[in-house]
């Protein structure tokens, strides 16, 4: 039986992104998907900057923001008066090569790529479902369905980016904790007039029992809205599109000219007990779930995506210690069980006990909004969050050596006054001011790590940088390591920890 190193199932982005990583890193791999083909409906549509950095090695970054929207601003509204404003297309300046969130659809984006997935050779294999998954000894026996016909294969990894259902986590006994809100939700892709949309600009909207999301799409033709029914729409069970519209179009002033896409669902906030069991791994919506509040999860499951992907190259590839493999899930569950729990309390103010919900929409936001509008600081922390540069692993096992302003763990910090911005994340790099000595540049060499000479200029030191700091990148572009000239031998005691088998 012909064994294969990684088997990938479910082809949405957290799956096609994975398959990416592996490709690039020459791993091989299969990738399959129960469906018959590519998604065909827009479902999650913001990029964030953290993905954008990602995507930077496969000029896929520069495809996203052509093709898709930048949002110029967000606007806050109150009773169908604007209150507040957020400059999103500058918001982060200075923060990333990408100072701005994108609008992109699914399904335009999962076409980027699988057409990038293409130029690597590799194809998806649609109408293939994992339906027995049995560990033997160290490596999976896995049995997939095609056309009515069985087949089982063997794999040394397995990773479920199938879904909120997945099978991958369903057969493996791990929990998925949480709970279902009781709120019925819509998404709705139409052309609509009124004064609330605007081409280069989302808003939020509140009105009493009302809230709803603007934002636009597909060459500015679509406008995405997003919101919850009305209760009394709930309540006699009625999610049809045709009594929904009459109550958008009269709340928000609008007239929604054509409907394209439309669907109901409620929200859901889990996070699986484990993202690793033996060689069984989950990623995406199959390892966490939560409110669409902030466009969050699809970009957190690219992020899952590239976290694993370099770890599985270091271990198949490079023969390093599967203690490695690890570290994905003490680093990945934490994030993904701080944006699940902070959703959860921004979700519950907006939809919970009607008192409070209606203080929350018609007199808490309004004001918070009105500061953001007003004040820098709030803005660059509100983009660090949405943009998930905030995202850092402390914490982690991985995360050793000297701590200051720029430590282990902590994504290396964009300095935009350098004549080149660096490819991140393309493998492990060594980052100095300062000229290596011939002994350490042949040891990098040897070990397949680039040595990037970075200029000292004020924003770099400005940016918490120090002249004679040595700091050893991630392939994913965090720090592993950090340390100064003389520390040779602490340098060199990482590598053979982490680099080596």
């Amino acid at each position: 039986m012909t064994k294969t190193p990684v088997l990938i199932t479910g082809a949405g982005p957290t799956g096609l992104v994975l398959a990416l990583e592996l490709a690039y890193h020459n791993v091989p791999f299969k990738i399959i998907d129960k469906a018959k083909g590519p998604g065909e409906t827009s479902r999650a549509m913001l990029v964030v900057p953290n993905v954008l950095e990602s995507y930077q090695k496969y000029g896929l970054a520069q495809t996203v923001t052509q093709e898709g929207i930048i949002p110029e601003f967000a606007h806050f509204h109150s009773n169908n008066t604007r209150i507040a404003s957020l400059p999103l297309g500058i918001m982060g300046k200075g923060q990333s090569l990408y100072s701005y969130l994108v609008t992109f659809p699914q399904d335009e984006h999962e076409q980027v790529l699988l057409d990038k997935l293409n130029e690597f050779g590799v194809t998806v294999e649609w109408e293939s479902e994992l339906v027995g998954l049995k560990q033997v000894k160290e490596h999976s026996e896995v049995t997939i369905r095609k056309n009515d016909a069985y087949q089982t294969e063997t794999f040394d990894y397995v990773v479920g980016c199938d879904g909120a259902s997945s099978q991958v986590r369903k057969q493996s006994g791990i929990e998925f904790e949480g709970e279902t809100y009781e709120q019925v939700f819509y998404v709705l892709d139409a052309q609509v007039d009124g004064k609330i949309v605007e081409d280069d600009a989302g808003s939020f909207s509140f009105i009493k029992d009302y809230f709803a999301l603007f934002f636009p799409l597909r060459n500015k033709e679509t406008t995405r809205i997003i919101g919850m029914f009305p209760p009394d729409l709930s309540r006699e069970g009625d999610l049809s599109y045709e009594s929904l519209k009459p109550r958008l179009e009269a709340a928000f002033k609008i007239r929604i000219l054509e409907m394209n896409w439309f669907s109901d669902y409620k929200i859901h906030a889990r996070t699986a007990t484990h993202f690793r069991k033996d060689n069984l791994f989950l990623a995406g919506d199959a390892a966490h779930i939560h409110s669409p509040i902030g466009g969050q999860g699809m970009n957190l499951g690219i992020g899952d995506a590239v976290n694993l992907g370099w770890k599985l190259a270091e271990v198949v590839n490079r023969k390093g210690p599967v203690e490695l493999l690890d570290t994905y899930e003490e680093e990945r569950q934490e994030i993904a069980k701080f944006v699940v729990a902070t959703t959860d309390r921004l979700f519950s103010l907006i939809v919970g006990d009607k008192t409070r919900s209606l203080m929350t929409r018609q007199l808490l936001i309004p004001v918070i909004a009105r500061l953001a509008d007003a004040f820098g600081p709030i803005q660059d922390r509100v983009y660090t969050l949405l943009s998930q540069l905030y995202i850092g692993y402390e914490k982690s096992s991985l995360s050793q050596g000297e701590r200051s302003e720029i430590s282990p763990g902590q994504r290396l910090p964009y300095v935009d006054s350098e004549p080149f911005e660096f490819i991140r994340e393309s493998g492990w790099q060594l980052h100095t001011f300062q000229p290596l000595d011939p002994e350490l540049k042949a040891f990098c060499d040897q070990q397949g790590i680039k040595w990037v000479m970075r200029k000292w200029t004020n924003q770099t030191r400005d940016k918490g940088y120090k002249k004679d700091q040595r700091l050893l990148v991630r392939p994913d572009g965090y720090i592993g390591w950090a340390g100064r000239d003389g520390q040779q031998e602490e340098f060199y005691t990482y590598i053979k920890k982490w680099l080596t088998e």
